[in-house]
């Protein structure tokens, strides 16, 4: 696959403190890739300069192989953001807020209503945003970044703060963009977004670079097998007696490496023990980690 964003040796620094460290990677089109690592990573830091609101680093980023400060023009109308916690007028309505944004971008306002409809959220287009739930606000924010209909989305943690219904509401969006065509680019901290909604993922740790791979190669790598079950230590019992190396474990999950297929795993786990799942194992808890 090609890519569509190239990332060469992206340095930042605040003082002393080296934020980015020579990160370098590619994103293929029509691909949802994850930028992945805990607080203080760099990732925040690299999602600003992508957006434009960190304006000096050192390094090239590359739209179709040509430097972003080349074709400001293409930048601008290719991309889509939100960046951070989106923010609006409480007291106007979801419509009034898409058009003050229209207005200030020269965008028709035509577009409003479908994109209120790609969000889910034209049933509350006239009703004022102080009355919307957090998960509402930040499909707003969606909405607001694909008002001009780009090909490439970057999404600054757009599940922060939401609760189960709600990260189920963004991921099906996120996955129903990429099903538009759109290439996503997502920051997270969080591993199962990742593990649910990415093809590829970037993992960052003090500003460094220290994965870059897609899902499937993870997978294929790492020979892990994850089992969930409330029954966890009959299952410890059941397979470290047939000697398989357990990775880790928590309350109701253990993963085990082996080259075995999940298959040859189920059978030899006695039918009276529960099992929620069993699946494959990306390995990007221990790399987290």
């Amino acid at each position: 696959m090609g890519k569509i964003l190239s990332f060469k040796k992206i340095n930042k620094r605040f003082g002393d403190i080296l934020a980015l460290n020579d990160v370098s990677f590619d994103v293929s089109p029509n691909s949802i890739h994850g930028i992945l690592g805990p607080n203080g990573s760099g990732k925040s830091t690299f999602m600003r300069i992508l957006s434009g609101l960190i304006k000096t680093y050192n390094g090239s980023i590359l739209l179709d192989g040509v430097e972003i400060s080349k074709a400001s023009n293409k930048y601008l109308k290719s991309f889509g953001f939100m960046i951070e916690e989106p923010s609006f007028y409480e007291f106007l309505s979801a419509e009034e807020n898409l058009k003050i944004f229209c207005r200030m971008l020269d965008y028709n306002f035509k577009a409003i209503e479908e994109t209120l409809h790609r969000v889910d959220l034209i049933d509350w287009s006239k009703i004022k945003v102080e009355n919307f739930s957090y998960g509402m606000k930040q499909r707003l924010g969606i909405a607001q970044a694909i008002l001009h209909d780009p090909d490439i989305l970057i999404l600054d943690e757009p599940n922060n703060g939401l609760d189960p219904k709600g990260i189920s509401e963004m991921n099906k969006l996120i996955e129903s963009l990429q099903r538009e065509g759109k290439t996503i680019c997502i920051s997270t901290h969080i591993l199962k977004d990742v593990e649910q909604l990415c093809d590829s993922v970037t993992v960052l740790k003090k500003g460094k670079l220290i994965l870059n791979a897609s899902m499937e190669e993870l997978v294929e790598k790492n020979n892990l097998i994850n089992i969930k079950s409330k029954k966890i230590k009959l299952v410890e019992e059941c397979l470290t007696s047939k000697g398989y190396s357990i990775v880790r474990k928590s309350d109701k999950t253990i993963v085990v490496k082996t080259d075995n297929k999940i298959q040859e795993v189920c059978s030899i786990i006695p039918t009276h023990i529960p099992i929620y799942s069993i699946t494959k194992d990306s390995g990007l808890t221990d790399i987290f980690l």
